[in-house]
């Protein structure tokens, strides 16, 4: 067994059981006691662990800033570890297994990377692998081959890749060389086409689709277009428009969903405390806010279009309802009534 593993085990056991004795060190183990003995002290004087020997109770175990004077004494460097999480420094536990963050995220750019190796017509394509594989050293954690623990790991992506037209890379050449694009743009809900000339400000990521946050010079202001309806984009000579970002985040991210507008609303959304654990796992909005009202979590979301919005309500059903605007409930009463009408025999 590796020795990243065994200071693995002994700090799982002290953390889970509190007092560990020297004995049920050796019985899950099975390492000799001069092997167990460097790993304490290693744990003490190089990680930082604030291991302590409990005579009273028999046994090792965390020591507090309020520990017993029948303890051993904690060596300078365990008590200059980081902040306490129980009785275990956090500093000290993240040196042993990566934090839910860390896994996540170093187990999401291999699949991305791998994929992206995939297409041989990549502008990145040599880099990849060795990008690829410094990544994949990383996982260097525990007593697993790095390639074998990434198939223990599985991330699971419920969208699936969409490929954007030509536009976006017309699009990104626009943003990258701050010069004017020329677009012709569908509106779905007009069900028509229009000729405009953009500056680029920003490309934006958001639910599996591309858009681009643009100076529109037609209807000049601030507007975002989705990439997918650009039917054809050309690079002008023309510069673009110069604007600053935090202007752009200012007029664009202060509400909920890509639809933005001038007058912002609040909307007022409310659930239970055992549904906010799960609701609330996913945040609505940068400025939203939480609060607890009558035993209730209260949810509240700045919005500028209701639509995206009403889908979301809808989405998360009886967990949640709107309390206010009235003309918020209005909406996904009706949305709520159109989609049970598909469903009520005739």
């Amino acid at each position: 067994m590796k020795a990243s593993m065994r200071r693995l085990i002994i700090d799982r056991l002290i953390s889970e059981k509190g007092c560990v004795t020297f004995q049920e060190l050796q019985d899950v183990l099975k390492a000799s006691s001069p092997t167990i003995k460097r790993d304490i002290r290693y744990m003490r004087e190089q990680l930082g662990a604030p291991i302590t020997y409990s005579r009273a109770d028999g046994g090792y175990r965390y020591s507090t800033f309020e520990s017993s004077k029948t303890d051993a004494p904690v060596r300078t460097s365990a008590r200059r570890a980081g902040s306490k999480v129980g009785n275990a420094p956090l500093d000290f536990l993240r040196k042993l297994w990566y934090s839910s963050t860390e896994l996540l995220v170093l187990k999401t750019t291999v699949d991305l990377l791998e994929l992206l190796a995939c297409d041989k017509t990549s502008a990145i394509f040599s880099e990849l692998e060795p990008l690829r594989s410094r990544v994949v050293s990383l996982f260097s954690l525990g007593d697993t081959l790095p390639r074998e623990l990434l198939r223990r790991v599985k991330v699971v992506r419920n969208n699936k890749f969409f490929v954007e037209s030509r536009a976006f890379e017309t699009i990104g050449c626009a943003l990258s060389s701050r010069h004017r694009a020329k677009i012709r743009y569908y509106t779905p809900s007009r069900d028509e086409e229009t000729d405009r000339e953009i500056s680029p400000l920003r490309l934006v990521h958001y639910r599996n689709r591309w858009y681009v946050d643009a100076y529109c010079h037609r209807a000049e202001e601030l507007r975002t277009f989705r990439i997918e309806n650009i039917r054809r984009a050309e690079l002008l000579p023309t510069a673009a428009r110069r604007m600053g970002l935090e202007a752009v985040e200012t007029a664009l991210d202060s509400g909920y969903g890509i639809f933005h507008g001038k007058e912002m609303r609040w909307a007022e959304i409310r659930m239970t405390k055992a549904d906010a654990d799960i609701v609330l796992r996913e945040s609505w909005a940068e400025r939203q806010e939480v609060s607890v009202v009558e035993g209730e979590v209260v949810l509240r979301v700045p919005y500028a279009d209701s639509r995206e919005l009403v889908g979301e309500i809808l989405r998360w059903g009886s967990r949640v309802r709107v309390t206010q605007p009235l003309e918020l409930r209005r909406a996904v009463q009706e949305a709520a009534q159109a989609v049970l009408s598909q469903y009520t025999e005739n």
